[in-house]
């Protein structure tokens, strides 16, 4: 099946959401492009449209695209080929081409020497406009380009935006959505638009308010776990404000795991409350990117569940414990797809619908399962050829 991402991606400048001024001021640039201009840096957070903003205007104005990977092309020898080419040739049948090196990022360090400075060398000497990316515009390394391009930074759109665009998908795939389900999937991607589509196709075809929490649920537990460890045994701020950087987590996770933790690491009821002060300050800047969209509070959030924490005083030895209300949402989310299935494989037998027979039937058998055991369970099995969907029912007999 293919990604939603690509299936729903904008085919138009003005479709890519929350980024309307930077579309019109890089359609400037390509239409207005001469040799010797600077080139073009475009930077913010990952999916917020800036590779997909370059192709649909591309697309918008017939331009051939001509589009590199930095951290796949890096050193001078291979960005004076594949770069220095580009840059330099005529395009194919004479149309105007855009030449688009993605994830800047990644084209420096020990391994790329020269990889700046070529970069440096061919950019202003272009026939064709060339546009960068880049995810942090803040790195040391990227300081020469900084200086030699011109810079558009893109804000991660509005959640309300995400939102929207999320129920016009569930829309044209028929995706039954909750109440604010939209919303819920639009805050906890972070403003990543590829992410939030993302996670909508995976709790596809029907999304209840149940299925959002379980979207905290990454597979970084193991590293989420060592992060966890050294802020509880530091008493540094130095040494714990680093500890999350590489955990693939979204705040709301990270509070809910320190929540379930914090009793269990502090013994002193003065530290454990300094603990939880941090915890409570942390959730309220939390609140108040939800309601307002202020994304430069996420600092002080990660801040507070770092060195916040360490500094309220010295835990005891921990191995940290997943929140208990992942696991129950994980057992009622299995629950409930045994259900559905099982109504799904008797609708036909009962000339009923699956939705009836969900909502009419099972209750009864239920009832009937819990008074008669799994004997009888055993003997509906049989009859009606029912599979693995039976553990719902067996999970109610006795």
């Amino acid at each position: 099946m293919e990604p939603w991402s690509h299936t729903h991606a904008p085919r138009a400048p003005e479709e890519v959401i929350g980024q309307q001024e930077a579309a019109r001021r890089l359609t400037a640039y390509v239409r207005e492009h001469r040799r010797g201009a600077k080139p073009l840096l475009l930077a913010g957070p990952t999916g917020v449209g800036k590779t997909c903003l370059v192709h649909t205007i591309a697309a918008s104005l017939d331009r051939e695209i001509i589009e590199v990977n930095a951290s796949d092309t890096r050193g001078k020898d291979a960005i004076a080929s594949v770069i220095g080419q580009a840059a330099f040739q005529t395009s194919l049948f004479f149309r105007g081409r855009i030449i688009l090196i993605d994830e800047v990022d990644g084209i420096s360090g020990t391994s790329d020497r020269g990889g700046i400075p070529a970069l440096l060398d061919i950019l202003p000497r272009s026939a064709h406009p060339v546009i960068l990316t880049a995810n942090d515009l803040s790195l040391d390394k990227l300081k020469p380009l900084r200086k030699a391009c011109e810079t558009i930074e893109l804000s991660p759109p509005a959640v309300a935006d995400i939102a929207q665009l999320l129920r016009a998908i569930a829309r044209a795939e028929g995706v039954a959505l909750a109440d604010d389900a939209a919303t819920g999937i639009a805050r906890r991607s972070g403003g990543d638009v590829r992410a939030a589509i993302t996670d909508l196709q995976e709790l596809a075809p029907r999304v209840t308010r149940a299925d959002l929490d379980t979207l905290d649920a990454r597979d970084s537990t193991a590293s989420l776990r060592d992060a966890l460890i050294r802020i509880f045994r530091t008493t540094s701020a130095e040494v714990a404000l680093p500890s999350l950087d590489a955990v693939d987590e979204q705040p709301e996770t990270l509070m809910h795991w320190i929540d379930e933790n914090l009793p269990r690491a502090y013994a002193d009821p003065d530290d454990l409350s300094r603990a939880y002060d941090a915890l409570a300050e942390a959730d309220r800047y939390f609140g108040r990117i939800r309601r307002w969209q202020h994304y430069r509070y996420y600092v002080y959030i990660y801040n507070l569940l770092t060195a916040g924490i360490a500094l309220a005083g010295r835990a005891g030895a921990l191995d940290p414990k997943r929140p208990e209300r992942f696991l129950k949402l994980w057992i009622a989310k299995q629950q409930m797809a045994s259900r559905d299935a099982l109504a799904r494989n008797l609708a036909p037998s009962l000339h009923a619908s699956a939705r009836s027979v969900r909502q009419e039937v099972l209750p009864y058998l239920r009832l009937v399962a819990k008074a008669r055991g799994h004997a009888w369970v055993d003997a509906l099995a049989r009859e009606y050829r029912i599979g693995d969907e039976r553990s719902w029912l067996s999970s109610g007999a006795v």
